[in-house]
């Protein structure tokens, strides 16, 4: 493993929530299939394998994936952390010196991790921008395949402040799937496949020249198209037709592709089969 690696780690991350009592066996040995179970999920879904090598030299990004493994493996293992397998079946572990948590205590501690954690993967992001290798990953290539990129935008999803997904991480892998036809048409009909692209690309990066400014800019508004499709609001034409207007005016690759040929302005052809035709 390459983040999580010692008893002392986990309890940086947990503080108090860890009570180490002597002849026990450490947290960390009992969770240790979780935490590099929580770990291949990092990897392969947010940061990659050549850049979580990399992240060891920076002390503040390899700390964040320190508390994103840590509490990923805890919060899949906290409801049977007290579960043991006898020959008659599952027993609860019992300390007469410490009285079991509630039902409801324990999933509030779940969801602290979970929370915690994708607090963090947010934190996590936009730092990996500045990461070369992060640049060419394949994990960067999944982000940039829709606009929606920020975990935040799960609070803004009806569906999850109605009845909330697992997390945040979740909600936002839900709404990713659930527009993806969605984006689909608007690349299509209005934004060109090309520019969409290079629009989310952009959205995932931190570059200060003024294409890629624009272009996060333009990233923004289509968001907020999106999220109106998912709440089941009224498609927002004035939103999309500024972005339109702006390609319009300024965008060459817009200029240059299929969707333009939509917007471009009616010429008369003076045939015998015309209304107005003259000789």
């Amino acid at each position: 493993m390459i983040f999580v690696t010692s008893q002392q780690q986990l309890e940086k991350v947990f503080g108090n929530y860890i009570m180490v009592v002597e002849g026990e066996k450490p947290l960390f040995d009992k969770i240790a299939l979780d935490l590099a179970s929580a770990e291949d999920w990092l990897i392969s879904q947010i940061v990659g394998e050549t850049t979580a090598t990399a992240m060891v030299a920076d002390s503040t990004i390899f700390n964040l994936c320190v508390t994103i493994v840590a509490c990923e493996a805890l919060r899949r293992t906290i409801p049977a952390l007290d579960l043991v397998l006898t020959p008659n079946g599952f027993g609860i572990v019992q300390n007469n010196n410490v009285v079991p948590a509630s039902k409801e205590r324990v999933e509030r501690f779940i969801k602290s991790c979970t929370d915690r954690r994708d607090f963090s993967i947010s934190r996590l992001y936009p730092m990996l921008y500045k990461i070369e290798s992060w640049q060419s990953s394949e994990q960067r290539g999944f982000w940039t395949r829709s606009p929606l990129q920020d975990l935040n935008l799960a609070d803004s999803y009806v569906l999850h402040r109605e009845k909330p997904f697992p997390s945040k991480w979740d909600a936002l892998m839900a709404m990713r799937d659930y527009s993806d036809g969605f984006v689909t048409r608007l690349a299509e009909r209005y934004i060109s496949f090309e520019v969409m692209a290079r629009i989310c690309s952009a959205m995932c990066s931190d570059g200060d020249d003024e294409e890629s400014v624009n272009d996060r800019v333009l990233g923004s508004k289509i968001v907020s198209v999106v999220l109106g499709f998912l709440n089941g609001k009224m498609f927002k034409h004035q939103m999309i037709d500024a972005v339109v207007n702006y390609l319009r005016k300024n965008d060459d690759a817009w200029k240059a592709s299929s969707v333009a040929e939509y917007y471009a302005e009616p010429t008369f052809q003076n045939t015998k089969d015309s209304k107005g035709y003259w000789f």
